[in-house]
């Protein structure tokens, strides 16, 4: 069986989530419940692990388009839904439960069969995540986004940068 090597970029605490694919483009609210689930006007989130970077980066367009008023963080906001609360900022209000976490972004190689199945995902690399300046600035300063493990950023220093619901 012949083999298509494709790469994809990607961020998850274990291993890179791969999306099937789809036969055309997602409205906004599939955007925003494949990243933070199914949640109401506020969309609460009160954990989310995180996951495929694209997934949250849409789902934060779609917020910033109208698809929800507010996203209320109200605890553990880990990796890609990082990433998601920065894009969103505008439409993102946290609670003092509110902590966000980061990470290292895992470059992973993806083996495909010629019929679309997965052979393989290997981690090829590490690098930094996609963050607005500000954000990647405080990471710098509390010794860089970790290889291993997560660096948290609590309640109380998000305030600089998310408004306090």
């Amino acid at each position: 069986m012949s083999r298509v090597l494709c790469f994809v970029l990607g961020i998850a605490l274990a291993h890179l989530a791969v999306l099937p694919a789809q036969a055309g483009p997602r409205t906004d609210a599939v955007n925003v419940r494949a990243a933070l689930g199914s949640c109401g006007e506020p969309c609460v989130v009160s954990f989310n692990e995180g996951g495929e970077v694209d997934t949250f980066k849409a789902a934060a367009r779609a917020v910033r388009r109208g698809a929800r008023k507010l996203v209320v963080i109200d605890g553990p906001c880990l990796s890609a839904c990082v990433i998601f609360a920065d894009m969103a900022r505008s439409k993102v209000c946290i609670t003092s439960r509110a902590k966000f976490g980061f990470h290292k972004a895992t470059v992973s190689e993806i083996l495909l069969y010629a019929d679309g199945s997965t052979a393989r995902v290997r981690t090829v690399g590490r690098t930094d995540p996609p963050h607005s300046r500000d954000i990647a600035s405080w990471v710098k300063r509390k010794g860089g986004f970790p290889v291993n493990g997560v660096l948290v950023m609590s309640a109380k220093e998000a305030k600089r940068f998310w408004r306090h619901c």
